[in-house]
């Protein structure tokens, strides 16, 4: 859409020029791609940016009767929201400058402000003219996310623009500024530490859940010394260990397992909505944890990662808030201990099927296909054999569900009556009951 004629058709007031609201943000950047004849983004929301204090911004939306309820957090930086036409729209006084100053100085002093050239674009809604003084379209033509101005002034600014540059870099598909590389040299990454842990939290979680090879962007940050900072036992899975031995992991790095891992999932949950694609991607990322902890003296083996990465699993989650929500941590902790084992369950014993049904899968909510994604991305990210993803997901999917439907037919009632004062007289008989439901299951499917 033309987002600044959408905003005169449906509020004309807001072109009024003392006023100088401007278009702000992806929808700014898009206009400018279309104005010269370049594929620009596909936004799925609209800023605006206006001269308004945000007392008087509010009394004209009030009047207006366009005023929707923001945050707290929102108003304290300037934001309102607004209904426009069928849209929720953000609109942020202008971020520096003289208020006394002409409209241009003062959009160009907000622009001045923000984090990236390719974000500091702007669209005057009254004449549709295009400010674009930090030539951010340019540098989306070379496919270049650069700091506006100093790039350590503005992480000084804002430190948690460090990790959204690079972040922004790989949404879509670009290289990072060299001044933006080289910010290691100057600045300390443990300002990181001194951020609201839910802010680092939310910026990693869009790393994985928003950008198109997590494992790359995890290694870039890896490469330019912030990773570590973060958490250093995912920095340990790009530090140039082993994945395994060759004939295993022909990829032979470990962190090259986890991109090609990552790079499967992504394009093995577009189908899922938001909380499962999250869920499902932190358990890939978290499936080798327990790798960190190997001797070097130790590879190219690791043996027992598997159970060793869910303390691993635990600490990310304890240390930073609202990076993972309990199910997908309990999920990252599954997938973790039995990626390995979930592959081979034909080589079971009933009883050892029984119990994991047991321990992990009785839940009639559990997220088998969630599980069955992720042990399939540790399969693909193997060089050469990422076309067996898709099968092995398959096959560990109808594993579970046959384990899950033989087990379920067990008639624990009844076998709870034959014990009524004896509970683990009870679950004995019940685990012996649901291995025999196994075999004959499996008999049935050989």
């Amino acid at each position: 859409m033309d987002a600044a004629a959408f905003v005169r058709q449906h509020a004309p007031w807001l072109a009024d020029p003392s006023l100088g609201t401007c278009v702000v943000g992806s929808q700014a950047l898009e206009a400018a791609c279309r104005a010269a004849g370049l594929a620009g983004p596909a936004p799925s929301d609209l800023d605006l940016a206006w001269s308004a204090a945000l007392d008087a911004g509010r009394a004209l939306l009030e009047a207006r009767g366009c005023l929707v309820p923001t945050t707290t957090g929102s108003a304290e930086r300037g934001t309102l929201a607004a209904k426009i036409g069928d849209l929720r729209v953000e609109i942020t006084t202008f971020r520096a400058g003289d208020a006394a100053a002409p409209i241009e100085q003062r959009i160009h002093a907000d622009l001045a402000e923000r984090d990236m050239t390719i974000g500091a674009i702007a669209v005057r809604v009254a004449d549709g003219e295009i400010f674009d003084p930090f030539d951010g379209l340019r540098h989306y033509r070379e496919r270049r996310v650069v700091a506006v101005g100093d790039a350590g002034a503005r992480v000084r600014e804002h430190g948690i623009r460090w990790l959204r540059y690079f972040r922004k870099a790989h949404e879509h598909g670009f290289t990072v500024d060299a001044a933006i590389r080289r910010l290691q040299d100057t600045l300390a990454p443990t300002l990181l530490l001194r951020l609201p842990v839910e802010a680092v939290a939310l910026e990693l979680r869009a790393v994985v859940c928003r950008t198109r090879s997590p494992g790359r962007c995890l290694l870039d940050l890896h490469e330019v010394g912030v990773l570590a900072t973060i958490s250093d036992v995912l920095a340990r899975q790009f530090d140039g260990r082993p994945a395994g031995p060759q004939r295993w992991h022909p990829e032979v790095s470990q962190a090259l397992h986890m991109v090609l891992a990552l790079e499967w999932a992504v394009a093995h949950t577009e189908h899922l909505d938001e909380r499962d694609r999250a869920a499902t991607l932190f358990a890939v990322l978290c499936h080798d944890l327990g790798k960190s902890d190997t001797p070097a003296a130790a590879w190219p083996r690791h043996r027992g990662h598997e159970a060793a990465g869910v303390p691993h699993i635990e600490q990310l989650q304890a240390r930073w808030p609202g990076l993972m929500d309990q199910r997908a941590a309990t999920l990252c902790k599954h997938v973790a201990r039995l990626h390995l084992e979930a592959r081979r369950f034909g080589e079971l014993r009933a009883g050892t099927l029984a119990r994991l049904y047991e321990d992990f899968f009785r839940a009639k909510d559990y997220p088998l296909e969630l599980f069955a994604i992720a042990v399939a991305a540790d399969a693909a990210g193997r060089l050469g054999h990422g076309d067996e993803g898709e099968a092995v997901r398959d096959r560990v999917l109808r594993d579970l569900m046959t384990l899950r439907d033989a087990c379920a037919s067990v008639d624990a009632g009844g076998l709870r009556e034959r014990f009524p004062s004896d509970l683990d007289a009870f679950r004995a008989a019940l685990h012996e009951a649901r291995a025999r439901a196994v075999e004959a299951a499996r008999r049935a499917t050989s």
